[in-house]
């Protein structure tokens, strides 16, 4: 059930964070807008350059497993750093968090270091090194059962939030007998952390594998019961002891000859395990699905009979995903989080902190400081990398539906399949809209003028650039981008005209033939009133 569920929802979605300025003030929202998508950018960059996703698997599984997941954001040699920090390496006080996690104000992280790597870490400062060398295992630390071989030091960082302006926080490190770093501290924890169901009361989460814990304990229980009855039971001859019968000719050969006078041997196989035990396990499993919100059916890869179409397969899934519509809300708010703590760790390194954020056709270098934004000026959200269908028979379905219902063009079909053998397809394909989108993009950020080409789709690009201008006009773009935008507009027109002249005009009508008038009937006689 871990499996399925970290592989239904972890590895398949992979949110990204959103900023949101529309609430911005009027005369500044169309530069916030841009800011913020190049933030997003950012963003992304750091997710890609701190491996963030391929991380968040891993987290998920130990919140299945442990109730709690936790990933860590801080610098490391001037750079972002996301590491996937084990549960049981996290100590808070249970008093403090008798309300809920927000109210714990002090955090520890116990973490193990071999002694010489972290030797190394403060070998310009003799004091330290030799502190490190004198620091003493905890012996209640015996029961991780390390070898003889391994020589760990035990390092404690803690965190006391601020409590006031008067009263700013503390972040400290220590060893048996240092302290390795006492510094102030501002803000958070630098932790994120992903619940898979959110405690009444205390710190940590429930999760899936004690949610199970009983109906696990009783399913394991009989099933000992079952393999030591497989072992120790077998079946008996029953002798007449009346019958002659030599006893040396019954073995377990395949042919054997059994020699008997009188009534016959008899081989008695009885029952191993009653019927009802067995039954009593399925039930359990299936109690267990049913606790746990996991169809049996996606644990073992099926759809159920009868769901054919994919709108009905669609359909399936929706039911069976509202089962976890805490678990994704949670897990949207894990990774909004973390969106959250790397933008302040970024703002700690400074302004000139660059990555390479990933686009179709390469990649863009982006520096913070020409994407910052105050964190008062936006909105976190998430939103889903894909709301397709991940099989390409559910995908193609859902997309055709899209196109039928005109919301999508028919030209959006192989760029939204995004499959290995259309890949090429599509980029030739979609390289028309690709480039318009490429010079709305750069008049929009630069303001520098784009021309367009004589063989380019001037139909597609009068539609999209007229799309992105009145876009612009709402979000109150400056003047120069607008003005970009118009000189685009009436060269791809121009295009348009050149290519569809309009018709010559009909030629005039010819004179009518001179000749004799002829004479016009006269009136009829207008009628005597009586």
């Amino acid at each position: 059930m871990v499996q399925t569920a970290t592989a239904k929802i972890a590895a398949k979605a992979k949110p990204r964070p959103q900023f949101l300025t529309e609430g911005g003030p009027v005369e500044n929202r169309w530069e916030l807008k841009q800011r913020a998508e190049l933030l997003e950018k950012f963003t992304d960059g750091v997710f890609y350059q701190a491996r963030v996703y391929s991380q968040l698997t891993e987290v998920f599984r130990d919140a299945c497993v442990y109730g709690t997941g936790c990933v860590k954001i801080f610098e490391l040699d001037r750079r972002v750093t996301v590491e996937r920090i084990p549960p049981y390496e996290i100590v808070v006080d249970d008093g403090e968090a008798y309300a809920g996690p927000d109210s714990v104000r002090t955090l520890y992280q116990r973490k193990y270091f071999d002694r010489l790597h972290l030797r190394s870490m403060y070998a310009d400062d003799p004091e330290k090194a030799a502190a490190i060398d004198r620091a003493q295992r905890d012996p209640e630390d015996i029961e991780f059962a390390y070898q003889t071989t391994a020589d760990p030091v035990l390092v404690t960082e803690a965190w006391r939030l601020p409590d006031n302006d008067q009263t700013p926080g503390r972040h400290c490190i220590v060893v048996d007998g240092c302290t390795l770093l006492d510094e102030e501290w501002e803000g958070p924890f630098p932790f994120a952390f992903f619940r898979w169901s959110k405690p009444l009361a205390g710190f940590f989460g429930v999760g899936l594998a004690e949610e199970l814990r009983p109906l696990q304990a009783e399913i394991n229980r009989l099933l000992m019961q079952i393999q030591r009855g497989h072992y120790l039971i077998a079946g008996h001859w029953l002798v007449d002891q009346s019958s002659k019968i030599a006893i040396n000719t019954i073995n377990n050969d395949l042919a054997a000859i059994v020699k008997y006078a009188g009534t016959p041997p008899q081989y008695q196989a009885p029952a191993i395990i009653a019927p009802e035990v067995y039954q009593h396990l399925w039930n359990l499993y299936s109690k267990a699905y049913e606790i746990s919100g996991i169809s049996q059916l996606n644990a073992s890869g099926l759809k159920p009979s009868g769901l054919n179409s994919g709108a009905a397969q669609r359909a399936f899934q929706d039911i069976t995903s509202e089962r976890f519509t805490e678990v994704f809300e949670n897990y949207d708010s894990f990774v909004v989080e973390i969106a959250r703590q790397i933008i302040r760790c970024v703002r700690r390194i400074g302004g000139n902190y660059k990555v390479k954020a990933l686009q179709r056709d390469g990649f863009q270098e982006l520096r913070f400081r020409d994407v910052n934004i105050d964190e008062e000026a936006y909105v976190l959200k998430v939103y889903p990398s894909s709301f397709l269908p991940s099989t390409p028979a559910g995908k193609l379905a859902a997309i055709q539906d899209l196109i039928n219902a005109k919301i999508l063009p028919p030209d959006e079909l192989l760029e939204l399949l995004d499959l290995p053998d259309t890949e090429a397809l599509s980029k030739r394909k979609n390289a028309a809209r690709r480039i318009i989108e490429k010079n709305i993009s750069h008049m929009l950020r630069t303001g520098e003028a784009v021309s367009p080409e004589p063989f380019d789709n001037h139909k597609l690009a009068l539609e999209m650039v007229n799309a992105a201008y009145e876009e612009a006009r709402l979000d109150g773009a400056p003047e120069d981008r607008l003005e970009r935008l118009r000189e685009y507009l009436r060269s791809t027109a121009d295009y348009l005209a050149k290519a569809n002249p309009p018709p010559p005009p009909a030629p005039p009508m010819a004179p009518a033939p001179a000749g004799p008038m002829s004479p016009e009937p006269p009136a009829p006689p207008m009628a005597l009133a009586s």
